[in-house]
């Protein structure tokens, strides 16, 4: 036991000194000044020794206010921006609805002025549904028989001609499009009278075929139905030539056509359930 201590002494030896030493020159300090020095001197005292403490401590206390504030500040900016983004997504959906609501209205606004141009009985419907299969160019209305769409009508847009009814259930019927390599319309090409049979190529162009070749067809030319054949009014548009094949000999030339209808775009169009004669040149 007495040995551990001794060892204990000698460890911590010059700390032990010093502190007495210390001691004993503060005491030996205070009993040469007054009471009222004394005292001031160990305050001044105290406060040198405190002073790096108390430093610290104010640091830290700081320290940890500021972190606290940042803390209490991130929160509250997390939940401003949740609020936020929502009432983004809100508005952003209410403003979408709204447009879309906007491009209805002008759309049907235009298929009214373009059934009015048309004499005889158009029966507006919707596209609901387009064939997926690579044999045939086809789209599904939202009308059948008990409408009165029958096999064989014209499908009109405002852009020009879609195609025709190909089969027809009582609630729904399937169309035709231009396009597609089983379609024909005889037509004329508006400026100069060229008349020619316009066939689908199974993409998304047309071609004219039996043109004569000495009739005079330019690119940028309006093709339009003839009005014979019974199934589309005269006038109506197909498309415009996009490209001319017109070889050194025959009797025939051919061009291709880009349909005037964005087939990709259509959601509604019309049926022509009842034609009148007219004249659109």
């Amino acid at each position: 036991m007495v040995e551990k201590e001794l060892s204990i002494f000698k460890r911590y030896r010059i700390p032990f000194f010093a502190v007495i030493f210390l001691t004993t020159a503060l005491l030996s300090i205070s009993s040469r000044i007054n009471n009222v020095e004394r005292l001031a001197f160990i305050d001044w005292l105290f406060l040198e020794i405190t002073f790096p403490f108390q430093k610290a401590v104010t640091y830290s206390t700081e320290a940890l206010s500021d972190l606290f504030d940042s803390y209490v500040l991130l929160v509250n900016l997390k939940r401003e921006n949740v609020t936020l983004k929502r009432t983004v997504a809100k508005l952003r959906e209410e403003n979408n609805f709204l447009r879309e609501k906007a491009i209805a209205s002008e759309r049907l606004r235009n298929l009214l002025r373009f059934s009015k141009k048309i004499p005889g009985t158009m029966l507006p419907v919707q596209i609901i549904g387009i064939d997926p299969s690579s044999w045939f160019r086809t789209i599904v209305i939202d009308k059948g028989t008990k409408h009165g769409v029958n096999r064989g009508m014209a499908v009109v847009s405002p852009e020009g001609i879609v195609g025709h009814v190909l089969q027809a259930s009582p609630h729904c019927a399937k169309v035709l499009l231009i396009t597609d390599f089983n379609s024909s319309i005889d037509a004329i090409i508006q400026r100069g009278r060229a008349r020619g049979l316009v066939e689908g190529n199974g993409e998304n162009l047309c071609r004219l075929k039996f043109a004569p070749r000495m009739h005079d067809i330019q690119l940028g030319d309006r093709v339009v139905t003839s009005g014979l054949g019974g199934r589309y009014p005269k006038g109506l548009v197909i498309g415009k030539i996009s490209k001319i094949k017109k070889k050194s000999y025959g009797l025939f030339q051919q061009a291709e056509i880009i349909p005037s209808v964005n087939f990709a775009k259509l959601e509604e169009v019309f049926v022509i359930t009842e034609t009148h004669p007219m004249d659109i040149p």
